[in-house]
């Protein structure tokens, strides 16, 4: 395919440079004039202070600019620039499949047989002309179990390709848009050579990346139709295709993720009219939907120190966390698995009782299936939270990189890790003692407020 210039989602006519976007900020919540300011030195391309390096990524720049002039991807147009001056945090490794050691690498020490089978039977099918599949995609690869076994992957043909990279949905967040575009190529190569017309993506923001931002901004157009699977699950739910067998009665809140902001909050309802049919009772935090509150995850992607990455991310995890027990819901639902992994890991760093649930989960569980819940997400999310500590110490004798390929060696891939990954083992083996884990969290709460760069 040849070189296509990409389109800067920017609309540098529409904007006044009035600041509202940065003002109404849920993170930012600048002074007016301050804002003004900020969004003036972004369009110049002049040093930045605020925006680079304490915004969420959450969208909602887009959703309080009067003009709709797409502030949100001024920001990332200014990451772009930073990483071709700067290269990517060490640390940024963790979620690079084409880089080793990466976070399915080193969570292969940990997967069970089960875990290893759906994986292996996911990452190896070929689809062909006519299937549906259904793009298991990088973060449910995180908690297979979430989907792995049900009737729910009956409907289609269940493909998890994590050089795919969700269709460069997590890079574009972060603002590495030239490889976005790289990836988005190379997603279209695949699906024309599948032969495939219907692509069911498990996050919004997958579908979201294939139909609008690789044909609006990377010049590349798909012939495929995607949807993303709240819509579909809704689908079959308002046709009784999917049966409800009990009733849940549980008294949950919602957590909308950054994504689902990306088209006028056309994400939303759909999560909310499928836990309600399960049952569900909905009580919303006092930031929800357009003014959500990111779950931490795209405070990874500011451009901040790479040791703060860590403590920033749990930082900003632990206001939706503060949110969500005060609704006095039993439950946290999530919709997105990006967020699910992260909300989990925070959840155990703050010793949290608040259930979490995806979506899914609430439908299975109103399905009649049975869950290896909690256990199974509390295991994961210590499995997590060791890597990311292994991670975070092997970074510091890093240098910043940059992303050269996209496509994984598969001699390298998750089942094959050219490490033993010892330090990583006994990491794992002291957070099966309770008090460590109790210690740790202690520790690392202590650590947020002197650690984190916001």
């Amino acid at each position: 395919m040849s070189k296509i210039k990409r389109i800067s989602a920017f609309k540098k006519e529409a904007c006044d440079e009035c600041g509202i976007c940065l003002h109404k900020c849920p993170v930012l919540q600048l002074p007016l004039e301050e804002a003004k300011e900020e969004i003036s030195r972004l369009i110049e391309g002049k040093e930045s202070k605020l925006a680079l390096y304490k915004c969420n990524t959450c969208f909602s720049c887009n959703l309080y600019c009067p003009k709709g002039a797409n502030p949100y991807q001024l920001i990332l147009e200014r990451w772009n620039d930073l990483y071709y001056k700067r290269g990517a945090p060490p640390l940024y490794r963790f979620v690079c499949p084409t880089e080793t050691p990466n976070i399915w690498q080193l969570l292969n020490v940990f997967l069970s047989p089960q875990e290893r089978k759906w994986i292996h039977e996911w990452m190896n099918y070929v689809p062909k002309p006519g299937d549906k599949i259904l793009l298991v995609g990088n973060y449910t690869h995180l908690f297979p179990f979430v989907l792995g076994g049900s009737q729910l992957l009956s409907y289609f043909k269940p493909i998890d390709r994590i050089d795919q990279w969700e269709g460069g949905a997590y890079l574009y967040q972060g603002g590495y848009l030239d490889v976005v575009q790289k990836i988005a190529r190379r997603t279209k190569n695949d699906f024309d050579q599948w032969g495939v017309k219907e692509v069911v993506a498990t996050l919004d923001a997958v579908e979201y990346i294939f139909n609008e931002v690789h044909p609006k901004e990377m010049g590349v157009i798909h012939e495929q139709h995607f949807k993303n699977l709240d819509e579909w699950l809704l689908e079959k739910l308002n046709l009784n295709e999917i049966p409800i067998k009990k009733k849940l009665n549980f008294k949950v809140t919602i957590h909308d993720n950054c994504y689902s902001k990306a088209i006028e909050g056309k994400y939303w309802e759909p999560p909310r009219k499928i836990v309600e049919k399960c049952g569900c009772e909905i009580v919303e935090m006092e930031h929800n939907r357009k003014d959500s509150l990111c779950c931490g995850f795209g405070a990874g992607a500011s451009w901040v120190k790479n040791i703060a990455i860590p403590f920033d991310i749990i930082s900003e995890g632990t206001k939706k966390f503060k949110e969500a027990e005060e609704t006095g819901a039993r439950a946290l639902i999530s919709y997105c698995g990006g967020c699910l992994y992260l909300l989990w890991a925070t959840r155990e760093l703050l010793r949290s009782k608040i259930d979490i649930y995806h979506v899914v989960e609430v439908v299975r569980l109103a399905m009649g299936e049975e869950l290896p819940y909690p256990e199974a997400h509390v295991k994961r999310a210590w499995d997590i939270i060791a890597i990311i500590t292994y991670q975070l110490i092997i970074s510091l004798f890093q240098k910043k990189f940059y992303i050269k390929k996209i496509t994984y060696d598969k001699k390298r891939t998750t089942f094959f890790p050219r490490n033993h990954y010892f330090l990583l083992k006994a990491i794992r083996i002291l957070f099966n003692s309770t008090v460590i884990r109790a210690m740790y969290a202690r520790i690392f709460q202590c650590f947020m407020p002197l650690m984190k760069s916001r």
